[in-house]
């Protein structure tokens, strides 16, 4: 088990670098290395009062299982490089071992409330903060001819379905039903995420506000060459300070929502579940 200690120290670590990144956009990397120090600092001073090596390689394994995510998640465009190192802290305090799972618990736990905080924020911004501006992008996108022609196919495919339940047997017509409901449900979520991207999370940055890690939108030439590849996982300091000497103003970045809260949420919940439940909540998880 943890610490409390620990356990404190890191959730102070949590409610900084989330106010960070609501306020900066950005973790500082005091904050992320500073969790892997203490976890692994941690780990060791208890191996060492416990005379117990494993206690040590717990923390060691909990910092490269958080690696191994971070670098998935980076190089897979769904995290910044701030949001990678945080769950490395994250994974060097909590540790992994079998007998200590409390690190897969909040990577469990950080999956539900991720996607739940996603979906307010992003409907949030849509729908009141950007409403004018989202709703501008949402119709011209509704009005391209791909989209129109993508239009015609569902409901040519919809009264296919329809005519088809006719002669399929009653419990296969609630099944095909559904499915027909999803594809319809899943085109809008496609063009609504379409529509937040393009008026929300695409900006233009002055070079100089660049920081390493962002996402570039577009790729950045100079006389007709490519400086900066926009399918790279994020800038580089060598690239924007190329940037720089080549005396480029301004490029396209997207920017995501702050994630970092929803690592607070989830450590939160963890809490919860672990004061109220227990260590035996994280095995009800498991498949």
């Amino acid at each position: 088990m943890v610490p409390p200690v620990l356990l404190i120290l890191l959730f102070l670590g949590l409610v900084i670098a989330a106010y960070r990144d609501i306020r900066k956009r950005e973790v500082p990397d005091t904050v992320s290395y500073g969790l892997m120090a203490l976890g692994l600092l941690g780990g060791l001073c208890i191996a060492l009062l416990e005379s117990n090596p494993a206690l040590f390689l717990d923390h060691l394994f909990g910092l490269l299982l958080g690696a191994t995510i971070g670098v998935v998640m980076y190089y897979g465009r769904q995290w910044g490089g701030g949001d990678a190192k945080l769950v490395m802290g994250v994974g060097a305090v909590l540790g992994f071992l079998p007998d200590n799972l409390l690190f897969l618990g909040f990577l469990l736990l950080l999956i539900v409330c991720g996607a739940l905080y996603g979906v307010a924020v992003t409907l949030w911004l849509a729908l009141v903060r950007h409403r004018k501006r989202f709703l501008l992008a949402f119709r011209a996108i509704i009005r391209t001819p791909m989209v129109h022609r993508a239009r015609i196919m569902l409901v040519l495919t919809g009264v296919a379905c329809v005519i088809a339940l006719l002669f399929v047997p009653p419990e296969l017509r609630i099944v095909i039903g559904f499915l027909l409901i999803g594809v319809y449900l899943l085109t809008y979520a496609w063009i609504f995420s379409r529509a937040v991207e393009e008026s929300i999370f695409i900006k233009e940055y002055p070079v100089g506000r660049l920081t390493e890690g962002d996402w570039i939108a577009q790729d950045v030439r100079v006389r007709g060459r490519v400086i900066v590849k926009k399918n790279i996982p994020g800038i580089t300091l060598r690239q924007i300070a190329r940037l720089r000497r080549l005396k480029v103003k301004r490029v396209w970045v997207k920017e995501g929502i702050a994630f970092v809260p929803a690592f607070l949420l989830a450590f939160l919940a963890m809490v919860l579940l672990l004061s109220t439940l227990g260590p035996s909540w994280i095995v009800a998880l498991l498949p």
